[in-house]
This record gives structure tokens, sequence and C-alpha cells, in this order.
């Protein structure tokens, strides 16, 4: 059986994450992603990465600009690149975006979705940059 999620629904999808305040919390390689238990922050924070440097701080950096774009029947979420240094010390392999709307902690915060780098990010003493891909974040297709 084949499903079909209609347009409008993948553009009230984004457009509603769009609204909300997200975040991206970097964690180790040994994090291992599971969607059916990893529903809030609280269920992934023992892998979040910590900074020798001190510039990265827990919790994750906030994204900017986020915006919304549509393509034929996809919905994409975008927000500006992210730029944690200079002056950074951490190695990280995955990417948690959640959002700080409606909550006050990580037992609040929900997980929008994993990222993975496909292999360990290595910043020592410097400056990553995350480039989003040229199609977003995310997309609904």
């Amino acid at each position: 059986m084949a499903s079909v999620v209609p347009k409008f629904v993948k553009k009230e999808i984004v457009e509603a994450w769009a609204l909300e305040s997200l975040w991206l919390m970097l964690l180790d390689e040994d994090h291992v992603p599971n969607a059916s238990l990893q529903q809030y922050v609280q269920d992934v924070v023992a892998n979040e990465v910590s900074d020798s440097g001190a510039v990265y701080v827990a919790g994750g950096v906030a994204l900017s600009n986020v915006t919304t774009q549509y393509s034929g029947n996809n919905a994409y979420l975008d927000a500006d690149n992210l730029q944690v240094g200079p002056g950074t010390t951490i190695t990280y392999r995955w990417g948690v975006l959640y959002t700080k709307t409606g909550g006050s902690s990580n037992a609040s915060y929900r997980i929008r979705a994993h990222i993975d780098f496909l292999t360990n990010q290595v910043v020592s003493n410097g400056t990553t940059l995350i480039q989003w891909n040229a199609l977003g974040i995310m997309y609904v297709q």
C-alpha cells in the first residue's frame, strides 16, 4: 500500500517548524539515533560534546534566519550556516535539531531530526562551519 502526503500538509510541517526556536546540539560518535525512543533532548544529552576551548556551550547553537521553500510537491526547511569558533576544540559526528519552543528543560525540548555528518568532525583550537545542503536542512518529500 502506498501513502501520499498532500503538499499542503508538508507545507504546514515546515512552516510550523520555522516558527519554533530551533537549535543544533552536537553529539559524539557514540550517539546511536533511535527514532522510536529518542523524542526529547534528555534522551540524547549524555552524548553531547564538550569543548575544551569553552566556545561551544552545552545546549548547542541557535539557528538563525530559518526559512521555508517549496518546489513541486516538496517542502524545505533552511537556515543560515552555523559557525562555532574561533578557539573551539571539539570532535563531533552527529547533530540533533531540536526546539525549545513550549518548553523550559531538556525533558520538554523536542527533537526534530538527527543529522549525520558521516565522519568525525575534529576541530582543534579553531572554527567549525556547518554548511547546510543546497536543498536546506531537511525536506519533506
